[in-house]
């Protein structure tokens, strides 16, 4: 058994609120996404000192899943069931999430020409040109406004080397674009990135205790190990120790595209578009499948052409997102794999498989389940 320990924190300062326990815990992490956690605080005798109604009162407070000494996930309460006799119902959300609710409130771009004050974010309106600076300016532009401090660190990203790839971006503050959805739609590009918020406790050191950090990272190429040789990850349903409970490996040729078109900003034939095709999978002998994405923020002919080849590489991929149920013990065991991490499945002869299958597959979300009994992880997974 596994020992899980539940902190609500202050989400501003970050001071613990109570260590609650929870029961039907469900947490998940998602590449380049926001995961989930829905669980039941009971209210009881042992718990109702602590105030759980003020322990876990959405948009207010930060919530961390310490398991065995790590810190497995981190995010903020957002909502909350009615009360009942036994207790409450509450659901949070990855710590990006944040950013779903912040907005851009002055014209920031990578153009000079577009602003009025040329100094760079958040002094001044100027967005540096790289990707991965360019997520910096719009985190640190976030981070500046009043009361918009809330403990995630980004000065690491720009410690970090630049990718080499220059994006030109303009965010307009009276359209008021989400950061959350423009740091996505830079990640989406091709040739981008992935991105998260990682959590986990610092290094005792001169007798202080670990304290808790949330960072914002950005990966390039791309995160996690991009092979299984590179992982040593293997996931099998069969041999003496077999890791795989369950799977379902679907194909759904609806999702499919075997052409993109990318529509930008403007309006009629002066509508900025850009078309991508899926040669690999045309020659091979599929059908013209279309499908159209819209970017209407986008101004740039350059950055439309770029996301419509990243459209088309994800949608000719579309077709096979199998998940599978795994045990968090078994090797590989939970905790040695994370999102963006490649890694081997072996599907032994079974019914549903019956010449049976292998195949390396990149882990786009970690669910869990950590109820009582034993812990259920759940993968699911895409084309590599």
């Amino acid at each position: 058994m596994h020992t899980y320990t539940y902190l609500f924190c202050d989400l501003i300062t970050d001071a613990v609120l109570a260590e609650l326990p929870l029961s039907d815990v469900k947490y998940s992490t998602e590449l380049n996404g926001i995961g989930a956690l829905t669980a039941f605080v009971p209210y009881n005798d042992d718990t109702i000192s602590l105030d759980p109604d003020t322990a876990t009162r959405p948009s207010r407070t930060a919530l961390y899943i310490d398991r065995d000494g790590v810190i497995v996930w981190g995010g903020i309460v957002w909502t909350r069931d009615d009360r009942t006799a036994t207790g409450r119902q509450i659901q949070a959300a990855e710590f990006m999430s944040y950013y779903q609710r912040r907005t851009v409130k002055q014209t920031l771009a990578t153009d000079t020409s577009l602003v009025t004050d040329t100094d760079f974010v958040p002094d001044g309106q100027r967005l540096y040109t790289d990707q991965r600076y360019l997520v910096w300016s719009l985190l640190r532009y976030a981070n500046a406004q009043p009361y918009g401090e809330v403990g995630i660190t980004v000065s690491n990203i720009a410690a970090e080397p630049g990718t080499g790839i220059n994006r030109v971006a303009a965010y307009y503050g009276y359209e008021r674009p989400v950061i959350y959805d423009a740091i996505a739609a830079l990640a989406a590009a091709d040739d981008g990135f992935d991105f998260g918020i990682e959590v986990f406790w610092t290094q005792p050191a001169n007798n202080d205790p670990p304290s808790r950090v949330k960072r914002a990272r950005v990966w390039y190429p791309r995160r996690g190990r991009q092979s299984a040789a590179e992982s040593g990850l293997v996931f099998s349903n069969g041999g003496p120790e077999p890791s795989i409970l369950d799977y379902k490996w679907p194909e759904n040729g609806t999702a499919l595209a075997t052409e993109v078109s990318a529509l930008g900003a403007g309006n009629g034939e002066a509508r900025l578009t850009s078309t991508a095709q899926a040669t690999d999978l045309l020659s091979a002998g599929y059908p013209l499948l279309e499908s159209v994405t819209t970017y209407s923020d986008v101004l740039e002919q350059s950055r439309i052409d770029g996301l419509a080849r990243a459209d088309v590489a994800a949608r000719s991929q579309a077709d096979v997102q199998p998940t599978f149920d795994v045990m968090a013990d078994a090797d590989p065991q939970f905790g040695s794999y994370t999102v963006g991490d490649v890694a081997l499945f072996v599907i032994e002869p079974d019914q549903k498989t019956p010449a049976g299958r292998q195949q390396e597959l990149r882990i786009l979300s970690v669910e869990t389940t950590a109820t009582a009994g034993a812990e259920r992880i759940t993968l699911t997974c895409g084309a590599v």
